[in-house]
């Protein structure tokens, strides 16, 4: 397996004017052709630091990916550095210059001298034509190293790797790489190891990793191969060691959300579903409607802050607000019952809490949060407090609208539609 680096060349990355979504896309993309990234640098434009930079990804990478510092102005050194390190000469490339001159024709726009500059080739070095702009990449190779050079224009280095470097990526490949991704909800990271921790461990292609999210965690399976169909049976088997141990807390593969599992289910089971939020604030029925598809299942959405509204609109008593308190099973039952009765839909949702940061009690801390589920046939409630005490509002109200959207999951699952 060859060992590839990432340089990411400008100042401005250093800064954080600009962030950096070159070396995520191309991890990404050498991970799918079976190369293993070990390191990735980012380097500012100054030619000491860049040089040395350089020459310690090649002392340890079979192959180095550089982005950025390839434009005509006088802080664009990449080339001049790459050429050095190569002892390749810089020559003037007369059909690269004229394919500059002839971009600026395109636009009608004058050119300045300066851009004559990314005419300037590596002796010996292979152009990577640009048709998205003026600086072409390059391809530098000497004593088994290898160094391709791509613009940092996002746009430009995408366009250029597509036609020029994948083929070379697929050449050079000993497989194709695949990811494939288990969202598991109501078990935490550390659980999860210490029931697949074994799988894990005697796994070696395919590899698989735990990864924590907010209030969620997931599991990486990450499969080498030659063919699609061997990649595709690795991932197989081991999805299935997995889910026989922890099946119970996955709700959903790939790239999902519990959102998106909500809406393709619901539509699946042609079932609809309500809400009623108050701590959440309408975030809940934001997610929901942010998948598309999210109108054949979400029929209305109502966002009761104060104890008169929650009377009036869903219908939740006098009683049940005086002797349990807007925070409590009894409340979230009821405005789950009445955005339910009110909406005629299959599933109606009720959310009331305490988000923070003030307003907690003894009983109910801040992070208490109530979540009700009905439908005609069954009634859920459940209470969490969420973040321990933290008095992050968009955290709780976030963990609050993952746990409605679970079981609401369940509902749909138990269904006999």
């Amino acid at each position: 397996m060859k060992i590839c680096e990432i340089l990411s060349v400008g100042t401005e990355l250093l800064l954080g004017d600009t962030t950096d979504t070159n070396a995520t896309f191309l991890s990404r993309k050498l991970r799918e052709y079976g190369f293993a990234v070990y390191h990735r640098q980012t380097i500012g434009d100054n030619e000491k630091r860049m040089c040395e930079a350089m020459a310690l990804a090649l002392s340890r990478s079979d192959l180095v990916l550089v982005t950025g510092g390839l434009g005509p102005t006088y802080d664009d050194i990449t080339r001049s550095v790459a050429a050095r390190l190569f002892e390749m000469p810089l020559m003037r490339n007369e059909a690269v210059a004229e394919e500059i001159c002839a971009y600026f024709r395109r636009r009608g726009m004058n050119m300045s001298d300066n851009n004559f500059l990314q005419a300037m080739v590596p002796q010996g070095a292979e152009i990577l034509p640009n048709l998205w702009g003026t600086a072409p990449g390059l391809r530098l190779k000497k004593d088994g190293k290898e160094m391709i050079l791509l613009p940092g224009v996002p746009r430009e280095m995408k366009e250029i790797f597509a036609s020029s470097v994948e083929p070379i990526l697929a050449e050079e490949s000993g497989g194709r790489m695949k990811t494939e991704v288990l969202h598991f909800y109501g078990i935490s990271e550390s659980l999860l190891d210490e029931k697949i921790g074994f799988l894990m461990k005697e796994s070696k292609n395919p590899t698989i990793a735990p990864y924590a999210a907010d209030g969620e965690a997931e599991v990486h399976i990450t499969a080498l191969g030659k063919r699609e169909e061997e990649i595709e049976a690795l991932c197989r088997g081991a999805k299935e060691k997995i889910l026989a141990l922890v099946g119970e807390y996955c709700y959903g593969e790939g790239n999902t959300s519990a959102e998106n599992e909500v809406v393709t289910r619901y539509r699946q089971k042609k079932m609809t579903l309500a809400t009623a939020e108050s701590c959440t604030g309408g975030l809940l029925s934001q997610r929901i409607t942010s998948i598309p598809g999210a109108s054949d299942i979400f029929s209305l959405g109502v966002t009761a802050y104060s104890e008169e509204k929650k009377m009036q609109v869903l219908g939740v008593s006098e009683k049940t607000l005086r002797e349990d308190g807007v925070y409590s099973r009894a409340c979230a039952l009821e405005m789950a019952r009445g955005v339910r009765t009110l909406s005629g839909s299959d599933v109606g949702i009720g959310i009331t809490g305490i988000a923070g940061p003030s307003g907690g009690t003894e009983k109910d801390p801040v992070g208490t949060v109530y979540v009700a589920v009905v439908s005609g046939e069954k009634e859920l409630v459940e209470r969490t407090v969420f973040g321990r005490g933290k008095s992050d509002r968009a955290y709780i109200r976030h963990l609050a609208a993952t746990k409605a959207l679970i079981l609401s999951l369940s509902f749909c699952e138990n269904s006999d539609k």
